[in-house]
């Protein structure tokens, strides 16, 4: 009996002692393991920014930005934006342009058959194709007419430099409002004081009321003094375009160039919406 005691004493023990071994093997192991507090230190820890590898530079660099690369966003942006805002403009110009032709259409113009200056019979139908920009005066006007006709002549002169850029030619139209004094031969020599451009129109007055009816231009003789009078008219210049339809007036209170770039302006419009 006491020797069974002794043996199961002697198990218990050993058990016991073979638990402790095996949990002493499996901490050693562990420990070996992790890598120790006390180790060197990576070299690697304490290297320089400018000392980066190579691969570790462009991952830096991958995320830098710079205020000259925000400004040259920014301006470029900007930029874009007033491009496109000039595009709407240009486009909102167009289109007025366009209404007010559309709205002057119905109201001023109409047909017409004179004399040119040349002595030739010609209607409004003769025109067709062509860009007119029309003058009502009289070749006794004292003041009045010669500053309008030089700024006709200016405005003849600008327009004609662009004639490249438009399918459609410009000519200027003098029309006499004194057809009892301005024949052919007398229109003929006074226009040419002006522009070798010119065509002058005159014809009986029955022939100048009717076309001065259609353009809704004003004219009354004033009294005689001896063979002279003064001739009252409306100081306009009419816009018609290649279609024989009217598009815009000016008066004077328009300088040549704002004349000028006013037809350009239609020109390039009328040109766009017939293509």
């Amino acid at each position: 009996m006491s020797s069974m005691i002794s043996h199961l004493l002697s198990m218990r023990t050993s058990t016991y002692l073979a638990r402790n071994i095996l949990r002493c093997t499996q901490n050693r192991l562990l420990s070996t393991a992790v890598p120790s507090s006390n180790k060197t230190p990576n070299t690697n820890d304490h290297i320089l920014p400018e000392q980066l590898p190579l691969s570790e530079k462009k991952k830096k660099a991958r995320f830098n930005i710079s205020w000259k690369t925000v400004s040259v966003t920014v301006f470029g942006a900007a930029s874009l934006m007033a491009f496109i805002y000039y595009l709407d403009q240009r486009k909102v110009q167009k289109r007025k342009v366009l209404q007010r032709a559309a709205v002057g259409k119905m109201a001023i113009g109409g047909p017409f058959s004179l004399i040119t200056h040349e002595k030739k019979p010609i209607t409004d139908k003769d025109f067709h194709g062509q860009w007119l920009l029309i003058y009502f005066g009289f070749t006794h006007c004292p003041d009045i007419c010669p500053e309008e006709l030089e700024k006709l002549a200016e405005v003849t002169e600008l327009l004609h430099r662009q004639k490249n850029n438009q399918k459609h030619p410009f000519q200027p139209v003098f029309v006499s409002v004194d057809p009892e004094r301005d024949t052919p031969e007398l229109v003929s020599k006074y226009i040419k004081d002006y522009s070798p451009h010119f065509i002058g129109l005159t014809g009986t007055r029955d022939q100048v009321a009717e076309m001065c009816k259609h353009y809704r231009v004003y004219f009354s003789q004033g009294p005689k003094v001896g063979d002279d009078y003064i001739v009252d008219h409306a100081i306009i210049m009419y816009l018609i375009n290649p279609d024989g339809e009217f598009v815009d007036y000016y008066g004077r209170n328009k300088n040549a160039k704002e004349v000028a770039y006013a037809i350009e302006q239609h020109m390039n419009a009328f040109k766009e919406s017939n293509k």
